[in-house]
């Protein structure tokens, strides 16, 4: 359970219209519960609780992706690849998965010695809140390209089975997690650009805008 002190934390930058930063360099299953926590004040304080299973869903799917992204830097160092090189690319995400998965413990620490971040950042400002969730490795471009494309196919289909006879690949399925986070967010009313993806400052930025109030028409 959250602390009150947490709680007051989470008051105070919704009243002032500031971020709040929650950092977390593994995303052990203990960062993942704390993130929860202040993702049900906040939105408590916000007037949108009744979004919190789907939200936390979102956060998660994000979190992940982000996760893999900084794990892919480090991987890809360990066996002198350049990330942002296509042809290294391909090589090296043969046996990204295999390798990461035989070698957890080994890739959460140089996770840390790399200080490559995950940071969940909860923003009230106006009329609309955000959760961004934020990385310092740009994803690469290939990927960008990907997930966008599936982002705007998103924006076109009614049902889940729609998105899943269309959209999955064979490429990690990359993007399938970020169309049903769309479509679970439409489902509850939601329209328009309320999902986000960019690069900026040499992070990766994935950030969900919503209005605090819902138009009836």
């Amino acid at each position: 359970m959250i602390s009150e002190h947490h709680r007051q934390q989470v008051a105070n930058a919704n009243t002032s219209e500031r971020p709040l930063l929650v950092t977390t360099y593994t995303l052990l299953p203990n960062a993942q519960v704390y993130i929860d926590q202040v993702l049900r004040v906040f939105l408590d304080e916000v007037g949108l609780s009744y979004i919190f299973d789907q939200l936390s869903f979102c956060i998660r799917e994000l979190t992940v992706n982000a996760k893999k992204a900084n794990t892919k830097r480090v991987y890809f160092e360990s066996l002198g690849l350049d990330l942002a090189s296509a042809s290294d690319y391909e090589k090296g995400m043969v046996h990204f998965k295999r390798d990461t998965l035989a070698d957890k413990g080994l890739f959460l620490t140089l996770l840390k010695e790399h200080g490559l971040y995950v940071k969940v950042e909860f923003l009230k400002r106006h009329n609309a809140c955000s959760v961004a969730v934020r990385n310092n490795v740009e994803i690469h471009p290939v990927e960008l390209t990907r997930v966008r494309d599936k982002i705007a196919k998103a924006q076109t289909y009614m049902s889940l089975e729609d998105a899943f006879s269309e959209v999955l690949d064979e490429s990690e399925g990359a993007g399938l997690g970020i169309v049903v986070l769309i479509l679970m967010l439409k489902t509850l009313g939601f329209s328009g650009d309320f999902f986000q993806l960019y690069t900026l400052g040499g992070e990766t930025i994935a950030r969900i805008v919503l209005p605090l109030t819902l138009d009836d028409d």
